[in-house]
């Protein structure tokens, strides 16, 4: 047999390998803002090398673009066609730079499998769940989950949370006049009891409240998530008597406690978001609660719209896109893969602009927030793939 002798050559990048040159990169898992390249290789963020011909690369031009993490939507409802809340994962997410969400309790002890199994792992996105703690979940408006504790299936949480452990965070309930009604707290303290039994945080939806926040924060454990922190259903608001924030509240967080917006659809004031913004007091994820059936509506368009939101209320740039990157990816244990442009990350990139653009936002109380620039999605990339592309974005060569 003839001898082949190998010749020096270099390591060249594949046809799906891309450069990202003269973006603006705001990356705050990494503490960098400023310009720099990207460099995708295999579906990972590398790192540059002189050693590496980039002659093969395909590269796409971002000057005056901001360039992100994939963003992360930490409050969805994606069981497509399992529930009237459930949105078409990739068809919401990758148009609006999303590439990985968490489904907030869609699913119950005794449908949360089929919502996996039928739904989520058949998406291009990373998705992560919190399992309902009835066995319905939140599937219909036409009638609500049953909270009472004495219907929590505990065997069936303990058997989800270990078989799926990898997928589940944690649990989730709901608390408030509307949704717990005369149980008032006791789906939360069965749900704290039950997250401390077995190792894992608690979610809990607090709108239309029946008591105040110090006696809910009071229940939570670092580590534990509340959700919708501007609703102003009522006098209890995270606002105390003085119109500032409840000194309770700001103890909460030193406590550990996590503070979720959740506040794309209806669960949010105005008035609320800019008082607490004034003081100081940013929301620590940015999410949407999108459904199916507020998706694109009067109230929201996407997590673009919500982040546009704070940073029109005065919250800073690089705030806002931690709240959508390197914040939720550590709390779905991610960080280093996701939510980051450092080395040896996925690389699910986001390419967008802020565009000038004169809009009103009201909430639910007919209060209007006035906004004059709006984030524009330009391109979406998930595991070094294109998963997106605004037509009006012409700068791949």
């Amino acid at each position: 047999m003839r001898n082949i002798q190998r010749k020096d050559w270099k390591v060249k990048y594949l046809k799906d390998d891309y450069i990202i040159r003269n973006g603006h990169v705001i990356d705050p898992a990494a503490g960098f803002s400023g310009r720099k390249d990207i460099y995708i290789r295999g579906g990972y963020i590398a790192e540059p090398s002189e050693d590496v011909s980039c002659e093969e690369a395909c590269v796409i031009d971002a000057t005056d673009c901001f360039v992100l993490p994939g963003l992360i939507d930490f409050h969805t409802h994606l069981g497509y066609q399992l529930s009237d809340f459930g949105l078409n994962p990739d068809l919401y997410t990758l148009p609006n730079g999303i590439t990985a969400a968490v489904d907030a309790g869609s699913g119950g002890t005794a449908n949360f499998e089929g919502m996996y199994t039928n739904v989520f792992t058949r998406s291009m996105i990373d998705i992560k769940c919190f399992l309902n703690v009835t066995a319905t979940g939140i599937i219909t408006e036409c009638y609500l989950e049953n909270l009472d504790p004495d219907f929590y299936n505990i065997s069936k949480i303990e058997y989800l949370l270990n078989r799926y452990r990898d997928v589940l965070l944690g649990l989730k309930v709901r608390i408030g006049a509307n949704t717990a009604g005369t149980l008032e707290l006791q789906p939360l303290e069965r749900a704290v009891e039950l997250g401390e039994r077995f190792g894992c945080r608690v979610c809990v939806h607090a709108t239309n409240l029946t008591c105040g926040y110090d006696r809910i924060l009071s229940l939570l454990r670092p580590g534990d998530i509340i959700c919708h922190i501007f609703q102003g259903d009522n006098d209890y608001t995270i606002l105390g008597e003085d119109g500032k924030i409840a000194d309770y509240v700001r103890a909460g967080r030193k406590k550990g406690i996590l503070f979720d917006c959740a506040c794309g659809r209806v669960n949010y004031s105005n008035r609320i978001i800019r008082e607490a913004l004034k003081e100081g007091f940013a929301p620590d994820i940015i999410s949407t609660d999108v459904i199916g059936f507020s998706i694109y509506g009067s109230k929201i368009h996407s997590l673009l719209s919500v982040m546009s939101q704070f940073l029109g209320t005065g919250m800073e740039l690089e705030d806002v896109v931690r709240a959508v990157t390197a914040t939720p990816a550590g709390i779905m244990g991610m960080q280093g893969r996701i939510g980051t442009l450092r080395a040896g990350a996925q690389a699910d990139i986001f390419i967008t602009r802020l565009k000038r653009h004169n809009w009103e936002l009201a909430d639910k109380f007919g209060e209007v927030m006035q906004l004059d620039e709006i984030f524009v999605p330009l391109l979406t990339m998930k595991r070094g793939k294109l998963a997106y592309r605004s037509i009006l974005y012409d700068s791949i060569r």
